[in-house]
C-alpha cells in the first residue's frame, strides 16, 4: 500500500539529486569513480542497502540509464520530492508530520518503492565513499 498518494507535476523543478536502486545504483558508483575529484567536488551521497542518492547541481549530476531525478519543493525547506510528482496532501503537513516521526530536517520521500529517507547525514562524493559504495554494492 502507498504511504501516499501522488499525482504528476505540471511544473517540474530542475533536478538536483537522483536515486537510483539495484544495476543503476551500481553503475552510478561507477560513472562517479570514472571522474576526477574536482568534477565530484559538488555532489554528496546518502546511501541505504536499497537505494542510493547523489544530490548537487544538475549540470553536474551524471546520466546513468535508470535513475530518477528528485529535487527540494519549492514550496518547504527541507522536504525533497520525486521532480515528475507531488504529494496529494499539502508539502508543508507532509514535511511537518515526517519531521515528527523519521526525523531529520531534510527528507526525501519517494515511491516506487515507497520509502522516506533523512538526507541529513550525506557524505561529500570522494575516493573513499566511492570505493566504500563500490563494495557494498558490489
Amino acid at each position: 500500500m502507498p504511504m501516499l498518494a501522488w499525482r504528476e507535476r505540471t511544473d517540474a523543478p530542475m533536478p538536483a539529486g537522483l536515486v537510483a536502486a539495484g544495476a543503476p545504483a551500481r553503475a552510478l558508483v561507477g560513472a562517479l569513480a570514472r571522474r576526477d575529484a574536482a568534477d565530484c567536488a559538488g555532489l554528496s551521497v546518502v546511501a541505504t542497502r536499497d537505494v542510493l542518492v547523489v544530490l548537487g547541481p544538475a549540470e553536474q549530476l551524471p546520466w546513468v540509464d535508470g535513475v530518477r531525478y528528485c529535487a527540494p519543493a519549492p514550496e518547504v525547506s527541507g522536504l525533497w520530492l520525486p521532480t515528475r510528482l507531488m504529494p496529494d496532501l499539502p508539502p508543508d503537513l507532509v514535511h511537518a508530520a515526517l519531521r515528527h516521526r523519521v526525523g531529520g530536517v531534510a527528507l526525501l520521500v519517494w515511491t516506487e518503492p515507497d520509502f522516506v529517507l533523512s538526507l541529513d547525514d550525506r557524505q561529500p562524493v570522494d575516493a573513499a565513499v566511492l570505493a566504500w559504495l563500490d563494495k557494498e554494492l558490489g
